[in-house]
């Protein structure tokens, strides 16, 4: 049976190396999964309630942006075992993951 982990990286390119590398080891392309983190676009409804939000949050509006800030990307992996995860998290974890 499959189970799917999720591991997030600062940087694009540590996480293009840890998607190369599982990949290397033996990993099936189908089953290691790249996705950037993207910034959404504001709306309305969301900017009025970050604004609301943003003034409750200790620090201030100022805080609260770059604690919203997400650069880098994450990396999905299906395994079949706790072996294969643990072989995964051992390689990324060269890379810096941290838990999604």
């Amino acid at each position: 049976m499959t189970r799917t982990i999720h591991r997030n990286f600062d940087q694009v390119t540590d996480a293009e190396s840890a998607r190369s590398a599982l990949l290397s080891s033996g990993f099936p392309p189908s089953c290691v999964k790249l996705t950037k983190h993207l910034s959404l676009p504001p709306s309305v409804s969301t900017s009025m309630v970050g604004n609301l939000l943003d003034s409750l949050t200790p620090g201030g509006p100022a805080a609260a942006a770059h604690a919203r800030q997400r650069s880098g990307a994450m990396l999905t992996i299906d395994i079949y075992d706790e072996d294969e995860g643990a072989k995964a998290d051992t390689i990324m974890s060269g890379f810096g993951a941290t838990a999604a």
